[in-house]
């Protein structure tokens, strides 16, 4: 497994942008042991948001990887809030 890579988030983390999201989250955690996503340009944040990175999230542990948010935002830590599940984070590898 390669390199732990970062990948900066738009400000729309919706369902407007669930396909293009979902598209680049599994292209980046292609043979990635961990993979940080940076929320701090997150202005909007929706349960699909929530949806994909635990999803994202699962598919990357059955692999031992895991995906961790930094710089979140009050929009990501209110949709995680209002889906009743904390915000993933990755063991230090």
């Amino acid at each position: 497994m390669s390199e732990a890579p970062a990948l900066t988030l738009g400000p729309d983390c919706t369902i407007r942008t669930v396909r293009s999201l979902q598209d680049t989250l599994t292209a980046a955690l292609a043979g990635a042991a961990r993979l940080t996503l940076d929320c701090a340009a997150v202005e909007r944040a929706d349960i699909t948001f929530v949806q994909i990175v635990l999803a994202a999230d699962k598919a990357a542990r059955h692999r031992a990887a895991g995906i961790a948010l930094v710089n979140v935002p009050p929009a990501v830590e209110s949709a995680f809030r209002r889906a009743a599940i904390a915000l993933p984070s990755a063991p230090l590898l």
